[in-house]
């Protein structure tokens, strides 16, 4: 584990016993059970496909509300997705934009409802079976950076 993934988790147990100290061991679940749900709500489950070229999932937004994003980033079992090779489009027919064309003059917006798919070609790792990916998303308007981060298994795609 790298240097900035034991700070993280370092940081992330802190804020759980933090919470827990204020607001109880119940309060400490709720929160994770939100986390889980909006998990489970924003990406869609069984969409990670490997392709010839890279990999691809979907987006489902449901709970995320309208806005531009500034800058996105992607991780794929801890490895940090190039810019280049990261692309984002709000549906099928719309155009892709690559993730190092994304600033806050030009933002990439999610929309409630709509699918977002996003691709990465090439995979900065080789992947097999379940992968952990991480994806974080740098609003345009608030200094918080929001981000999502899944387990699944990578099913077999049509070639890109």
């Amino acid at each position: 584990m790298s240097s900035r993934g034991v700070a993280e988790w370092l940081s992330l147990v802190h804020q759980a016993v933090s919470l827990e100290v204020e607001f109880g061991r119940h309060a400490l679940e709720a929160l994770v059970g939100i986390a889980e749900t909006v998990e489970e709500s924003v990406y869609e489950p069984g969409s990670l496909v490997g392709t010839a070229r890279g990999i691809e999932f979907a987006l489902s937004n449901p709970p995320l509300r309208a806005g531009a994003f500034a800058a996105v980033r992607l991780e794929v079992n801890g490895a940090r997705v190039p810019a280049a090779a990261l692309a984002l489009r709000p549906g099928e027919g719309y155009p892709w934009t690559l993730a190092d064309a994304i600033s806050s003059g030009a933002p990439f917006e999610f929309h409630p409802g709509r699918r977002t798919e996003v691709r990465v070609q090439p995979l900065p790792v080789s992947i097999e079976g379940a992968v952990r990916v991480r994806l974080e998303l740098e609003s345009a308007a608030i200094p918080p950076l929001v981000w999502l981060e899944f387990h699944d298994a990578v099913r077999q795609g049509p070639p890109a």
